[in-house]
This record gives structure tokens, sequence and C-alpha cells, in this order.
């Protein structure tokens, strides 16, 4: 799964480049980078509020040929809070926002990262937007493993190729995640880890 997840978050990143530019019928597009993962999970005292954190900071170059890549930093998440004593939702906030060169940060061999940022998010429950102030570490926790992959989609009009190639790390992010009265992010995590990855893609037709 964890392999998985890599390769995914890079599929994902490289359609938001794609998106921001003209409707395409075809093109080449790459990607060569880090990022980090995490996930939290916390209860409260009382034992019925349950709160899961996820977020994806990223830093790399977007590419498609022949143009010059375009650097790019970013950092996605998003925060769920559920009481299960009482079966409501109350909180379902997600969002992302763009980072300096100096917010996000891979140290080493994939061996520790931090994140220093603030990420506007949108709670579907109650309709408003929030301010999240971001500080995170993440540390290594095993060896580091290597994932490549070849995959294809062809349907009436449009083909797709990637190739994917990465390194991750399994890492533990401990820190603060707040809006300045709670911090969603008591526990350290419990996943994921600390990656390099360089990912391409085609598409032809896709319109």
């Amino acid at each position: 799964m964890k392999k998985l997840s890599i390769a995914c978050i890079l599929v994902v990143y490289i359609a938001a480049f794609i998106l921001q530019g003209p409707a395409f019928a075809g093109g080449i597009f790459k990607f060569r980078g880090e990022g980090a993962s995490a996930i939290f999970t916390s209860v409260d005292g009382s034992g019925c509020v349950w709160t899961d954190v996820y977020l994806n900071p990223n830093e790399g170059v977007f590419q498609s040929p022949p143009g010059k890549g375009t650097l790019s930093s970013g950092v996605y998440m998003y925060i769920t809070q559920y009481d299960v004593c009482t079966d409501t939702q109350l909180l379902a906030a997600e969002g992302s926002a763009s980072l300096a060169d100096s917010d996000f940060q891979v140290f080493g061999n994939l061996s520790s990262a931090t994140l220093d940022a603030v990420v506007t998010l949108y709670d579907y429950v109650s309709g408003t937007y929030f301010d999240v102030f971001v500080d995170l570490t993440w540390t290594g926790t095993g060896s580091i493993n290597r994932q490549s992959s070849n995959s294809h989609f062809s349907s009436p009009g449009c083909k797709f190729h990637s190739r994917f190639n990465g390194s991750f790390r399994p890492a533990v992010a401990t820190g603060t995640v707040s809006d300045g009265v709670t911090n969603y992010t008591p526990e350290p995590s419990w996943g994921y880890d600390i990656y390099s990855a360089r990912n391409g893609e085609v598409f032809i037709g896709c319109n």
C-alpha cells in the first residue's frame, strides 16, 4: 500500500500541473522531486471524539517538453473529527497551499524532513474557512525501499502511459497542526514516509 501511495501522489501532482494550462490533445509531462506524507489519529479524553489528519508536502520540478521545468512546492491536507458516541461529524476540512523554498525541506538521504506552513482549510460541515499552523518534523524509522513501475491505459480517443521510479523511507512525524486553539496532532503519526521520485506521463488524445 505504501509503494502505491507514492505513485498515486505523483499522478495527482502532475494532473494538477496539467490542469493549470490550456486544454490539450496530448503531451508529455514529467516530475522529479521530493515529498513526505503523514497520517495522525487521536481520540479525546471522553473516548468519543476521534480526529484524523492527513498531509502531503511536496517540492519538485514539473516539465512539459520541450519547455523548461517549473519549480513548484505545495502541501495538501485534510482534517476530520467524528463523535462516535453521538454519531456526529464535527469537522471535515481540506485545503492546500503553495510553499516557499524554506517551508518544506528534506534532509540527508531521506533521513528527515520539516514543514512550517500556514494552510487555509474549508470545513464542509460548517461551510467556513479557517487557517491551521503546521510545524512538523519527519524522522526516518527504517531503511530506504525502491520502486519502479510502468502502466498503460487505452480507450477510444485516449492513450496514456506512465513510468515511475521512486525511493522512500518509513518515517514518523511529530509536532503541531493547530488552529491556535486546538492541536489536531497531539500524538505522533502512525505513518507514512519521506520519498524522492521521478515520474513521466504521456497522453495521446484525452481531450
